[in-house]
């Protein structure tokens, strides 16, 4: 009845699902946000997370990247890896975990806010050795020329 009376649609009335109790992947405290499953990424393809905010994105990629170790809702009893692992059991994120505990997989997170990088160590120094520096896959000739990067290669990143 409030929400009929209320002007402005300053209350709203959010039905939460009640299946979803037994599928905690994380959550922060008693009374606060909990995230249900997560996205599984796949081998070769890149997982792009779009929504509002408040939904968790950056809770489950701060886990798929290994910063967040997930507590199946356990905030207070931390699980150990092997029950973690338990949990996700013939799903790909099984896999996925047991790669990234191995050292086997790498996960690359994009930054949110792209001008907080010109404050960052890694935005320092001129941009063709700081390209060579990471360039792992011996790609960096390829790459200047696909994105038509030689104008800028002497340029100082800041």
């Amino acid at each position: 009845m409030c929400v009929k009376r209320c002007p402005f649609d300053a209350i709203k009335i959010i039905n939460l699902p009640k299946g979803l109790t037994q599928e905690v992947t994380h959550r922060y405290g008693p009374n606060s946000f909990k995230l249900h499953r997560l996205p599984q990424p796949r081998a070769g393809e890149v997982l792009g997370l779009v929504g509002t905010n408040g939904i968790g994105k950056s809770t489950a990629l701060r886990i798929l990247s290994g910063n967040l170790k997930p507590n199946l809702g356990r905030y207070d009893n931390q699980p150990e890896w092997k029950e973690i692992l338990k949990f996700f059991r013939g799903s790909e994120l099984q896999n996925y975990f047991t790669k990234m505990l191995e050292n086997n997989l790498k996960a690359l997170i994009k930054i949110q806010y792209v001008d907080s990088v010109a404050k960052s160590k890694a935005a320092s120094g001129i941009v063709g050795k700081r390209l060579a520096a990471v360039d792992k896959k011996g790609i960096l000739e390829f790459a200047k020329e696909q994105l038509d990067l030689e104008s800028i290669m002497e340029r100082e990143i800041q």
